[in-house]
């Protein structure tokens, strides 16, 4: 007889883990893939805490010159901001329906239905549409989120292909 396994000390807050999945489930939520990657990371969380830090600083500095300075300083760190919180957002997405690709500054959404193929060539990933336009996805060899881990680039390039059902 196997003994079961000890419960955790909340067991009441851990959901049960072997049962059932309701067939009737739908990933509606949007899911990243890949995952943001070490590389990206250090980026994002350095550009985001010296944004935090000079911010501060140069609002508190402006502050004495003025009402200008400080409307100039508060509209460039507002900008700063929006390309920061837009950085974070960056990458390709996909859910039960469809895929959405967040760009710096575009956003490209559609449904696994006008997925006719996903090629990778260049070390990269591609959709191809039914109205026979490509859309490149940020899964790359290269990208801040595979760089110098391939397995992740093919275990991403995998996922993609498993959503779309090709």
């Amino acid at each position: 007889m196997i003994p079961e396994p000890r419960r955790p000390i909340f067991w009441f807050l851990w959901p049960p883990a072997n049962t059932a999945v309701d067939a009737e489930f739908r990933q509606v939520r949007l899911i990243r893939i890949p995952a943001r990657g070490p590389w990206r990371l250090l980026l994002l969380v350095v550009f985001t805490l010296l944004l935090v830090m000079f911010g501060g600083v140069a609002i508190m500095a402006s502050v004495g010159a003025g009402l200008m300075p400080v409307l100039l300083t508060s509209a460039a760190l507002a900008s700063a901001l929006l390309i920061l919180l837009r950085g974070w957002a960056i990458g390709t997405y996909v859910n039960d329906d469809g895929f959405a690709i967040r760009g710096m500054f575009t956003l490209r959404m559609g449904s696994w239905s006008s997925v006719v193929d996903i090629e990778r060539s260049a070390g990269r990933v591609a959709l191809k549409l039914t109205d026979g336009s490509t859309v490149g996805t940020h899964i790359a060899r290269n990208s801040l989120d595979t760089w110098l881990r391939p397995s992740t680039y093919d275990a991403a390039a995998i996922a993609i292909e498993n959503w779309a059902g090709k």
